[in-house]
């Protein structure tokens, strides 16, 4: 047996001690902590304001969004979760809206293994952002993957909206993503936030899913209400490019203005550690960029909060 292929069983073989550790805390003790289970139980509860307030503010707003790789099969992403999760609410801490991916709940068949949401959950509330959609909304029934994508945020949610996507490939088939929507009402007009997490797999089911998108939020921008759409779209994500050429890039552009939606960051800036440029946001025409930026957030260990960096926005709404 080649040196190589030894690696690859021992890491296998540590792979699966992991997953059945894993199960076996779920089945015993029901996943978590009295605290981490509590925390479990709400994450599937929407966050929203009981008197649908008129927010008046009159400062820009800043939102980011952040991938924060919690792939509980994949040892590497979950060793150092805690530290990384702490850095990254310590990092976003003055942001009024940030747009979290994978935050995975997964359904075992044995048990739920939800630790990655209920700690993110936990942390976001300590920091001031009391306000979220839900996480659980796309849990898979029997085996499977939830979406992980949630909005946190320090300005009341007025509503919100969770929608699983009707695309997908036949790799993602148990895995439920889709996108949520945050409804805010500011300065006496609605103001909509969408995150979500594109297919990993397909270029044209992205493509297909982007669609979606842009069908559920053209009646918002057509009203002339504010509209911010970001997440990780897995753009060429088999082949990393920051190439404005990219077909795959150039269709998304397309799709997204057919909504009335423009972006961010149109000339691409590497927003992962392998030089890929996945992650995007847009934005609705009437409002305006201030300020942008790619952040790295690190721990104090100087290890990467996650494999993607964050796409950070500083916006007026006129």
């Amino acid at each position: 047996m080649s040196r190589r292929a030894y690696r690859k069983e021992i890491l296998l073989a540590v792979l699966c001690v992991i997953v059945i550790l894993q199960l076996t805390k779920n089945v015993i003790f029901g996943g978590d902590n009295d605290d981490q289970r509590f925390h479990y139980s709400v994450v599937g509860q929407e966050n929203v304001s009981e008197i649908h307030p008129t927010c008046k503010i009159e400062r820009n707003l800043r939102i980011i969004s952040y991938n924060i790789r919690c792939q509980y099969f994949n040892p590497f992403s979950i060793w150092n979760f805690n530290e990384r999760i702490e850095r990254l609410v310590e990092g976003i801490k003055d942001f009024d809206i940030a747009l979290v991916q994978e935050a995975y709940v997964v359904n075992a068949g044995l048990g739920v293994i939800s630790e990655c949401a209920s700690r993110l959950v936990t942390a976001m509330s300590k920091h001031g952002f009391h306000y979220r959609t839900s996480i659980a909304d796309f849990m898979a029934p029997y085996v499977g993957k939830s979406g992980g994508i949630a909005i946190f945020s320090r300005i009341p949610l007025t509503r919100t909206t969770s929608r699983q996507f009707q695309s997908f490939s036949f790799f993602q088939y148990t895995d439920y993503m889709g996108f949520v929507i945050g409804e805010y009402i500011v300065n006496s007009r609605h103001l909509y936030v969408v995150n979500t997490h594109l297919d990993p797999s397909r270029p044209a089911t992205r493509i297909m899913q982007a669609k979606e998108l842009t069908s559920a939020t053209r009646n918002y921008t057509m009203s002339s209400a504010y509209v911010i759409l970001g997440g990780d779209f897995n753009i060429d994500n088999r082949y990393p490019t920051l190439s404005n050429s990219s077909e795959e890039y150039i269709e998304l552009l397309r799709t997204m203005k057919e909504a009335g939606l423009r972006s961010v960051f149109p000339s691409r800036i590497e927003t992962n550690i392998d030089g890929g440029n996945y992650d995007a946001i847009f934005a609705s025409s009437n409002i305006a960029v201030v300020r942008k930026e790619i952040i790295k957030l690190e721990t104090p260990s100087k290890a990467l909060v996650s494999d993607h960096f964050g796409l950070a926005i500083e916006l007026k709404l006129l």
